[in-house]
């Protein structure tokens, strides 16, 4: 029985360090987060083992998850990404903790997983976004105009933008925006090999 679960632990930790520190941390550059994913999946993982081998009964492995189920990361929002990791972090720890189809079926069921966070989050495929919250020392007549600005003065995308607060007295607009960063520019080169500026627009 120790040696199954050490057996499932490895796998998992496999899984899991993958996932954290071969997807996400190369991908989104938060080690903080990749750390927590890892710690997460773990504590989940030997939860998980516990209940299972029956050291707890059902009601208390219903209450454990509950308590999960209610868990608030308060220090910071995270977005929709971070929060698929998470869960793809909650799922390895419960396929490779329970013993579903012998022990093939696990490493089975995290590889899927696993090649679905792949596919799904990498960069070719979709844009990488983030939110932002800005202040700004102006009041704006209509969203284009305030898109215009957001867009020029962040240099980037602005996909999806929320006015939060307007104050005529100050003239101070509050929003939370969801950006991408924009594509380089290609500029120009001299006959010295030093990039040049781009032409200005109408010459």
């Amino acid at each position: 029985m120790l040696l199954d679960v050490l057996a499932r632990l490895a796998v998992d930790a496999v899984a899991v360090a993958l996932l954290a520190f071969g997807l996400y941390r190369p991908r989104h550059g938060r080690t903080d987060l990749a750390v927590l994913l890892s710690l997460f999946n773990l504590g989940v993982f030997l939860a998980v083992a516990v209940i299972v081998q029956g050291e707890f009964g059902l009601s208390a492995g219903l209450g454990l998850f509950a308590v999960l189920s209610v868990m608030r990361m308060r220090s910071e929002t995270f977005s929709a990404t971070e929060l698929a990791y998470l869960f793809t972090a909650l799922a390895l720890a419960i396929v490779c903790a329970v013993d579903v189809g012998g022990i093939v079926l696990g490493p089975i069921l995290a590889g899927v997983a696993l090649a679905a966070v792949a596919v799904l989050d990498h960069p070719r495929l979709l844009r990488a976004t983030r939110p932002m919250e800005v202040t700004l020392e102006l009041v704006f007549g209509d969203l284009d105009a305030l898109r215009r600005h957001l867009r020029e003065r962040l240099n980037v995308d602005v996909l999806d933008v929320r006015v939060v607060e307007v104050d005529y007295v100050r003239e101070v607009t509050r929003v939370e925006l969801r950006c991408a960063d924009r594509a380089p520019e290609a500029a120009g080169v001299t006959e010295d090999g030093v990039n040049a500026p781009a032409p200005a627009a109408g010459r």
